[in-house]
């Protein structure tokens, strides 16, 4: 019988878990802190174990000690630095679903002389993206065309009776995750033109797109697209550009929130102040009961402006006091996230991915544009499209992986044929699906 250590049972874990309990020559532990989240995972299932504990000092030791045939990291992305190092020391195989950090990047060599396995990016995006472009990418170089243009843009939101709150918005991962991306780099490629926007400056350049039976959105570019040149083999490509769905009017109040240092993590002494106070404070006001003309002021917005309502009703303005937990005015905004922008059990997510490449084909001077479209939602009273989206990608990965049909060693990819072809297809089985479309241009 094989053996899955799972380390995290938050967000995205249950359908994970859920799936690999589902064959019967696995045996699965998970490595949980907070136990009723272990418990809402794990079920009690008889072939899984679970261990309420954090993760120990000699994180290697641990991983050793359980003699698993694979790793799978669901701890949130930062966790890679402890996980990473300890998978390697411990000699075990890992499956990841967020981005490749550096750090690890760099372990690529040692991994690969130990023989071992370490996939990654394998949620919804990145993830299922990856997946979607690559099996486009393929079909469109076998039939001799070349790659002018990609774009990929996915967004996890509320659908649209579960949009119930001024932001347009509400948390399927950890504050953290969010809080992270309101101030990250983008870098892209556009008409051949290299763009690179610092610090959250992406937010201050969106945009509007259509998707088709759902509407109107926002979108801005996310992180860095350029290293998927050579990740897709596309260098052939002029225009690489990677981007998020948000709804309306969600770039506009981030732009804000960066204008007044709310994403900071530089430490400040809160103690005895209210968020009414705080913010007054960091607008340049004497006094609290001057919050609201200050923020106006330095910001150029009016009382009945959507940025000055939104943070209103967040509860910047409260004067209740600010929790000794809170170092930093990031801690302050994480914590009002936490509490405001939450799912109700009832409630459905949305997950938007869409892909389009423009393809040219020298053989017949024609031009496409090709089209893979995911539209999921998530289930009332169970699991989250993210979540859903998010685990199972690792979960079918592990599976193929303890199942002999991925042979290749090192950092592996999505983007491999063994891997997207028979992950793409289970996932349809699971009700995941992308809708595809081609057009002469």
């Amino acid at each position: 019988m094989k053996h899955v250590l799972i380390l995290g049972a938050g967000r995205v874990a249950r359908p994970c878990v859920q799936y690999l309990q589902k064959y019967e020559w696995l045996k699965l532990t998970v490595v949980e802190a907070v136990r009723e989240s272990l418990a809402r995972v794990t079920g009690y299932h008889p072939r899984t174990t679970a261990l309420n504990q954090i993760l120990p000092q000699d994180l290697a030791g641990f991983i050793a000690s359980q003699k698993a045939d694979l790793v799978i990291n669901l701890l949130p992305a930062e966790s890679i630095n402890q996980v990473a190092p300890a998978c390697l020391k411990a000699s075990a195989n890992l499956v990841h679903p967020v981005y490749v950090d550096p750090a690890v990047k760099a372990m690529e060599p040692q991994v690969k002389e130990a023989g071992l396995s370490w996939m990654f990016e394998l949620g919804v995006d990145p993830g299922i993206d990856h997946m979607s472009a690559a099996k486009s990418i393929n079909a469109i170089h076998a039939e001799g065309g070349r790659v002018e243009s990609y774009r990929s843009i996915c967004g996890a939101i509320p659908s649209a009776e579960a949009n119930t709150n001024p932001w347009g918005y509400k948390l399927s991962w950890a504050p953290e995750s969010l809080i992270g991306a309101s101030r990250r780099t983008a870098s892209f490629m556009m008409d051949g033109k290299l763009v690179e926007w610092l610090d959250g400056v992406t937010y201050e350049h969106a945009f509007l797109e259509e998707v088709e039976g759902l509407g109107w959105f926002e979108v801005y570019a996310n992180a860095d697209s350029l290293p998927y040149l050579e990740t897709y083999g596309i260098p052939e490509a002029t225009t690489i550009f990677r981007a998020t769905f948000r709804y309306v009017g969600w770039s506009e109040t981030i732009v804000a929130m960066n204008a007044l240092g709310l994403f900071s993590q530089e430490r400040e002494k809160l103690e005895g102040l209210t968020f009414r106070a705080f913010l007054a404070k960091r607008c340049g006001a004497a006094d609290p009961p001057g919050a609201e003309a200050a923020l106006c002021a330095k910001l150029g917005l009016r009382p009945a402006s959507a940025i000055f309502l939104r943070l209103k009703w967040l509860g910047l303005f409260d004067d209740r006091p600010i929790p000794a937990s809170c170092g930093c005015s990031r801690d302050l905004v994480r914590l009002l996230f936490g509490e405001r922008l939450y799912y109700r059990p009832e409630e459905r997510d949305l997950v938007v991915l869409k892909d389009e490449f423009v393809a040219f084909y020298p053989a017949t001077s024609k031009r496409r544009r090709i089209t893979s479209t995911l539209i999921d939602f998530g289930i009332p009273n169970g699991d989250s499209s993210i979540a859903r989206t998010t685990g199972l990608p690792p979960a079918i990965v592990a599976r193929l992986f303890l199942e002999g049909r991925i042979p290749t060693t090192g950092l592996v990819m999505p983007t491999l044929p063994e891997v997207y072809g028979p992950c793409l297809a289970e996932l349809e089985s699971e009700g995941i699906r992308l809708q595809e479309a081609t057009v002469e241009i």
